[in-house]
């Protein structure tokens, strides 16, 4: 009886783990143009970086000579309780399993008619940051403060895909635009956007 209900837990756990790792994983990377209706590719293709330094505070590290506890925004979402600092593409902070990821194919939001793209896990885990982000309504104000400016976005369209792999990012171009996505479920991802106001 003892080793039955031991298997069955150990099962349990190895499942969660997996999806863990299948969120952290296609969450990880944009890669490829960015269209109204043309696929992003989300891919894990980087190697881990070292966190040799990384002990739960903002120590200073030296990486290519900038300190990484030198952020570079704070995203603020007011209705789920959200505000997290945001790291620099280049920083190991800036990971999918360390923190919020700005991906490689973000264009900040200084730039006129970009899109800034953000992905996190959700869940229970303390790394879930975007646990409650299906919470969001049409409407709902997501703020960037970078380089001493506020970039208040409305939440403007939300919808679901399939994990597969790629998340088709549906946006007006010729406006400045906030993606931020996450998992939703086993198979689906939720894709959040939001427009400059």
């Amino acid at each position: 009886m003892f080793w039955r209900s031991f298997i069955k837990n150990l099962g349990l756990i190895l499942v969660i783990l997996g999806h863990y790792y299948f969120c952290g994983y296609v969450l990880a990377e944009v890669h490829g143009t960015e269209s109204n209706d043309f696929p992003v590719v989300l891919d894990k293709s980087n190697e881990k970086k070292d966190d040799e330094n990384n002990l739960g505070t903002e120590s200073k590290v030296l990486k290519n000579e900038v300190l990484e506890d030198e952020y570079l925004g704070i995203i603020s979402i007011p209705k789920i309780g959200l505000r997290k600092k945001l790291y620099d593409i280049g920083s190991y902070r800036n990971d999918v399993d360390r923190n919020i990821e700005i991906l490689a194919s973000s264009k900040m939001p200084d730039v006129m008619g970009g899109n800034f793209i953000l992905a996190a896990h959700n869940g229970n885990t303390s790394l879930g940051y975007f646990r409650d982000l299906h919470k969001l309504k049409v409407g709902d104000e997501v703020t960037i403060d970078y380089k001493n400016k506020n970039y208040v976005y409305e939440v403007s369209k939300i919808y679901d895909v399939l994990k597969t792999g790629e998340v088709a990012i549906k946006r007006d171009k010729s406006q400045s635009t906030i993606t931020l996505i996450t998992c939703l479920g086993n198979d689906r991802q939720l894709v959040v956007i939001g427009y400059l106001r």
